[in-house]
């Protein structure tokens, strides 16, 4: 699969849902920031980094890859993230609930439709309220308003998947593992990330089964 993840409002989680990905499916990485640490993290052979201005190339068919955008299709950036959205499989925006980041992916998602239609919405940073009561994280008061906005703006055809609020996210480049390879290695680690795991191998399942 070729999957792209990206939102022009920064910190939605693009980077450590790319490189959890990479680690956990061994996926080559691309990205259009030539500057990053991600070259610590994964071997050369899997990492391709080049500028914005830049178009990446037509990976073959039996190359895995995920791409991690950043930059506005607007300005600089359009040669890269257009390249990598239109050769996608599918792409990811994250969303998390706060006014910028909702208004910045409603517009995100508006501009990559031309290129691909196969857009699936991550609500990310979910974080339980005070007196909310449920069992599955998409029926959270903060998933269940980015779902709201997004069918209002965008039409109910786009599909939108939680990702819970963990520190795990920064653990990745922390100990260079996925969530997964942390799980096995460490027993307190398999009872502390077991929900979010579980909601990254959903999302993983859902973009196999649809889209592969």
């Amino acid at each position: 699969m070729k999957i792209t993840i990206y939102n022009m409002k920064g910190s939605a989680g693009k980077t450590p849902m790319a490189v959890n990905i990479a680690l956990d499916r061994e996926y080559a990485l691309a990205t259009n920031e030539p500057y990053n640490l991600l070259d610590t993290i994964l071997p050369e052979e899997r990492l391709f980094s080049l500028q914005p201005d830049e178009e990446f190339p037509d990976f073959p068919e039996g190359i895995d890859v995920v791409f991690d955008l950043a930059g506005l299709m607007s300005r600089d950036a359009r040669p890269s993230i257009v390249s990598a959205v239109s050769q996608s499989d599918v792409v990811l925006v994250p969303i998390y609930n706060e006014l910028k980041c909702i208004h910045a992916g409603i517009h995100t998602i508006n501009e990559l439709l031309p290129y691909n239609k196969n857009i699936v919405v991550v609500a990310t940073k979910l974080v339980k309220r005070k007196g909310e009561v449920f069992k599955d994280w998409a029926d959270s008061e903060d998933a269940k308003n980015i779902k709201a906005v997004v069918d209002h703006a965008i039409g109910q055809g786009i599909p939108v998947l939680p990702l819970k609020f963990s520190r795990v996210f920064d653990t990745i480049f922390e100990q260079e593992l996925s969530i997964r390879q942390m799980m096995e290695k460490d027993a307190l680690a398999r009872y502390t990330y077991r929900d979010v795991a579980a909601q990254f191998d959903t999302l993983l399942s859902y973009l196999e089964q649809h889209y592969a």
